[in-house]
């Protein structure tokens, strides 16, 4: 978008910028009229004792989940001039704001603030125990004037011809793809692939961690004969207890010796436990992401997409076994799972190494040939409608469909996207729809190859991955049919009904106050994150911060900031940012005033506008988080690449949702 004034944000506080760049930059600062209080002299009239600021943030993490009309659990509703819904009570709360301040990217960086008309911004300190970014080996990011993206992108690439393989004989041709931008300390190797069916695969060679023993692998394969023959060793042990009731001939001392002695065996057995634990070898994992998700649900059948989830795992043509992919996990040390977003569903599984291309080859015939059985359909409807059940008392599930409710007609975040036994049962029948004719021709319409992204991770060269990953996944079908695109609904919260403070009484026992802003989308943002930025900032705890002024009135006991990055606040129509506040009874009492502090310290941050400085220290934080970063299981690993290269370039796969490239 070109730069100038932009009306349609509604982020209030924060400044516009040029949208090539970001949506906002703002600052911490002390004020005029006290060394410590957020805000200006202008707004401001508290007083408090010299300090030093320092900001530490803490990252909103709200789980996905599903809207629904059919709940509205707010009592009532009054207009708010500037907060546009505002929840309080004994409550959980939600607020919008209209912008109070719009100005131009120009107009932001060409003001001229003096060091005598305001004072300097403190220093940020969200550390989160990241080196010191003057220590050897640390990523100096953008603290000599180098563009912070050559910086980076050099560390990694110097990781990268570093890295080699990981370790161990056989690997040293186990070349990975230099475009992929790396942490230095990530021992793993990089392959990316397109298929000639349009499936998009990244390959992950990991010789990192120690080697799986004989014994483990023959305990894998006699886990299932240990099971069965479980049974009768506790009717063994029954009959041997019964035997030493009867006999009693034991004396109390000798049954303290034996307890004793079972105790030390005990300690024994769980420190081998532990120990075998920690020798494991690495489970093999793979993640498929398929770009389509509940925003695509037709409107007479809603909560398809979540169904279809679950009905894929029933059997396929190869494998027709209805539960038997869960059962060869199971045998083989494994595990699986997946999730339905708004506009993407993921499928993840993980099995041990030597199991690991049957498990793909059994996994892939979902995505190739499913059978999806008749027989099937009652019992996961029922398996659909009870996570919806559990789903409804959560005070965060009951916010979101109450989101829901406030969206334009017509915009799929109006739909009920969980699923029921109402939606996908009893109201098919009384339209006479059949579910099972409408599941064949939205698996077949939805889940094409070109629509997909694969990542896999194993300890195997990548050319030994590339072939299996060819061999099976080719049969993907694809349909050639555009992918939906719903980036032309913007602005779906502009209906009268989102202008205004709403009440909710919560399932727990809080008081809560949620202000959150709907926002143009921001994921093409992802090289400025304008919204971590901001959330750094509002998530300030120290001397200064608003949860500094909200404790020391004992209004307030904690305070997030931020965007969860979930598909519900952020996808192709909206992005959401939000505060949340956690009251005392007083605070709750004086939720206005908890609320004009908050607008006063974000019209102050407002008025100062953006700073490079305190941009370049939080990048060089996230910087040596990512140099530095531990390894995760396998598992999560694939499910988050898989979902990133939906959405960043295949040289960002890895980075682009941590680092901070340009400000």
């Amino acid at each position: 978008m070109t730069s100038g004034r932009l009306n349609t944000l509604k982020l209030a506080v924060i400044i516009i910028n040029r949208w090539r760049t970001a949506a906002g930059y703002i600052q911490v600062a002390t004020c005029r009229c006290c060394c410590c209080c957020p805000i200006p002299a202008t707004y401001c009239n508290v007083t408090s004792p010299d300090c030093t600021a320092h900001a530490r943030v803490k990252a909103q993490t709200t789980p996905p989940a599903s809207r629904t009309n059919q709940m509205s659990p707010y009592v009532s509703a009054e207009s708010s001039q500037r907060i546009t819904v505002l929840v309080v009570g004994e409550t959980l709360a939600f607020a919008y704001a209209e912008a109070l301040l719009c100005v131009s990217w120009e107009e932001a960086r060409s003001a001229k603030v003096s060091s005598t008309s305001l004072p300097r911004m403190p220093q940020t300190n969200k550390s989160r125990n990241a080196p010191a970014s003057d220590s050897p080996g640390s990523v100096q990011v953008g603290a000599t004037g180098e563009d912070p993206e050559s910086v980076s992108r050099e560390v990694s690439l110097a990781a990268g011809d570093a890295g080699g393989g990981g370790g161990g004989g056989g690997v040293e041709d186990n070349v990975g793809d230099s475009e992929i931008i790396k942490s230095p300390s990530d021992p793993k190797q990089y392959r990316y692939i397109v298929l000639e069916n349009g499936l998009r695969a990244l390959l992950i060679s990991d010789y990192s961690g120690p080697a799986a023993s004989e014994d483990e692998e023959e305990d894998g394969e006699d886990e299932g004969e240990e099971e069965e023959g479980e049974e009768e060793e506790e009717e063994e042990e029954e009959e041997e207890e019964e035997e030493e009731d009867e006999s009693g001939d034991e004396t109390e001392d000798e049954d303290d010796e034996d307890d004793e002695e079972r105790g030390s065996d005990d300690d024994g057995d769980d420190r081998e436990g532990k120990k075998k634990k920690g020798n494991a070898e690495k489970q093999s994992a793979a993640a498929l992401c398929v770009g389509v998700g509940s925003f695509s649900d037709p409107s007479d059948l809603p909560g398809l997409a979540h169904f279809l989830e679950h009905m894929v795992f029933m059997g396929s043509e190869k494998y027709p076994s209805e539960n038997g992919f869960d059962a060869f996990l199971k045998k083989h040390g494994g595990s699986d799972n997946a999730s339905t977003d708004c506009e993407r569903t993921i499928f993840q599984f993980d099995v041990q190494r030597k199991s690991f291309k049957e498990a793909l080859d059994r996994w892939a015939q979902f995505f190739i040939c499913p059978l999806m059985i008749r027989d099937a359909i009652d019992r996961e409807v029922e398996a659909v409608d009870s996570e919806y059940q559990l789903a409804k008392p959560s005070d965060s599930h009951r916010k979101e469909m109450l989101f829901g409710s406030l969206a334009k007609p017509g915009h799929p975040m109006g739909k009920f996207c969980w699923g029921n036994a109402q939606t996908l049962k009893q109201e098919p029948k009384k339209k006479k729809i059949n579910v099972y004719k409408r599941l064949r021709a939205f698996w077949k319409k939805h889940y094409s190859a070109h629509y997909m992204t694969l990542a896999v991770q194993s300890k195997e060269r990548l050319d030994t991955l590339e072939e299996w990953v060819r061999e099976i996944f080719s049969k993907v079908p694809n349909n050639g049919l555009p992918k939906p695109d719903f980036s032309d609904m913007l602005n779906p919260f502009e209906t009268p009904a989102f202008n205004k403070l709403y009440r909710v009484v919560p399932v727990r026992k809080v008081h809560a106050l949620n202000i959150t802003w709907a926002l143009p989308p921001q994921e093409k943002y992802y090289r400025v994150k304008p919204l971590h930025y901001i959330s750094w900032l509002i998530g300030h705890e120290g001397t200064g911060s608003i949860l500094s002024v909200l404790r020391r009135k004992c209004w307030a006991l904690a305070l997030f900031g931020g965007n969860s990055e979930t598909g519900f606040d952020q996808n192709t129509t909206y992005s959401i940012f939000s505060i949340s506040i956690t009251l005392t009874d007083e605070g709750f009492q004086n939720f206005y005033q908890v609320t004009h502090l908050v607008f006063q310290y974000l019209k102050m941050l407002q008025t100062l506008g953006p700073q490079q400085r305190i941009y370049e220290e939080i990048q060089k934080i996230e910087a040596n988080e990512f140099h530095y970063q531990e390894q995760i299981d396998p598992i999560e690993y694939v499910e988050d690449i898989c979902e990133n290269m939906q959405l960043f370039p295949k040289e960002d796969f890895l980075t682009g949702d941590q680092l901070m490239f340009e400000f």
